[in-house]
């Protein structure tokens, strides 16, 4: 399968790093930057963390200024007619608590997706209804905006579908299939939707029985991202109710891999998943 393309924060960022690096190699201050380009100290940090992308007339001016070769010049020049092309712009996104928008983005641009799930079934994985009836209950979600959440969640689920989608590796905890969420038919439509799921070649879904014991952290959900260029490192979010937090440090970010591949070992595999969400199916009885 083909790997997705990497989206627009993606490349952003990456121009960002060169340029960045070519101005710590050439010894000049984010000052002097500043003053020939004529902007504030917090432009420079945009486009060089790519958060913003640089106008291409203030790069040829910097590529000019940083005594940037020629190869350098092409490198660069190419990486902004990447950047400035228009990625897959998540809907809804302003319905989203601010913290939490700059995952979705990222969502949209990885190639894999590894998902620890103690509590709830992963937002990509859920149906309508289901997330619906968390929104509902969440403490943290206006009341005025649960339905515009709603929407939000089920139109990122866009890209488990098409020529390309996201892989997906979701491990979640027994509990999350046993926890009865919006009343029993809401619930039996949200199994069948992970059975239905399951089916696709592109996501895997695990669940881990409450014999396992502990795990390598109980403190929360982990999502890890992957992207297909290899010098995107992987990125990881624990999500909280005020919006979460990035993990940025390499060796923490290698740990909490480690975690992950530790919960997929012990938990049951593919098919005995499967058995054990079709059994909490029959337990909730007839309608």
């Amino acid at each position: 399968m083909t790997a997705r393309q990497s989206g627009p924060t993606k490349r952003r960022r990456r121009l960002g790093q060169l340029l960045r690096t070519l101005r710590d190699e050439r010894s000049v201050s984010v000052e002097a930057v500043m003053e020939r380009l004529h902007c504030s100290d917090a432009t420079v940090s945009r486009f060089e963390t790519g958060k913003s992308l640089i106008k291409h007339s203030d790069l040829e001016v910097l590529l000019e200024f940083l005594s940037a070769d020629d190869g350098t010049r092409r490198q660069a020049f190419e990486m902004w007619a990447d950047a400035s092309q228009t990625g897959r712009q998540p809907e809804y996104l302003n319905a989203l608590p601010r913290k939490f928008r700059a995952y979705v983005r990222l969502e949209a641009e990885a190639s894999r997706g590894l998902f620890l799930q103690p509590l709830l079934v992963p937002g990509l994985l859920q149906t309508e209804d289901y997330a619906r009836a968390i929104h509902t209950a969440d403490k943290f979600v206006p009341r005025e905006g649960i339905e515009k959440s709603v929407a939000a969640r089920v139109s990122r689920q866009r890209v488990l579908t098409g020529p390309d989608p996201l892989q997906v590796h979701a491990v979640v905890d027994e509990a999350v299939v046993r926890r009865v969420i919006g009343g029993t038919a809401v619930m039996r439509k949200q199994l069948e939707r992970l059975l239905e799921l399951g089916q696709q070649p592109n996501v895997t879904i695990q669940i881990l029985p409450f014999g396992v014991g502990a795990i390598g952290t109980m403190s929360g959900p982990v999502t890890i991202l992957e992207f297909p260029d290899p010098e995107d490192p992987p990125n990881v979010y624990l999500e909280h109710p005020a919006g979460g937090e990035w993990v940025e440090a390499p060796s923490a970010v290698a740990d909490f891999i480690s975690v992950f591949d530790g919960a997929a070992s012990v938990a049951l595999s593919a098919s005995e998943s499967t058995d054990l969400i079709s059994a909490a199916i029959a337990d909730l009885g007839s309608e």
